[in-house]
């Protein structure tokens, strides 16, 4: 299953990305996948495709202690967290 999903960042992108790089290894231990993410003009926000097996996989993980202290510690807002869509197929070109 895929969800888009948004999320508000205090300290830009370059500090976001940092720390989903470091979380992916977490994240794929509890079968949750970044496809992609982007953001905003003015870095305030983050939009990510995630790839998981289960929904709740991924809310518990967010929640995890030390998961939402390396998100909050990336800049995360982790309680604006807002599943924006189901996905189901995407295209993206190369």
């Amino acid at each position: 299953m895929r969800m888009l999903v948004s999320v508000d960042i205090s300290k830009g992108f370059a500090a976001w990305k940092q720390m989903a790089k470091d979380m992916a290894p977490e994240m794929e231990k509890v079968g949750v996948k970044m496809v992609w993410g982007g953001t905003n003009a003015d870095e305030s926000k983050v939009f990510v495709l995630v790839d998981m097996e289960d929904p709740e996989q991924m809310q518990t993980f967010g929640q995890r202690e030390d998961v939402a202290k390396a998100r909050a510690e990336g800049g995360e807002d982790v309680a604006s967290t807002t599943v924006i869509s189901p996905i189901g197929e995407y295209y993206m070109p190369s």
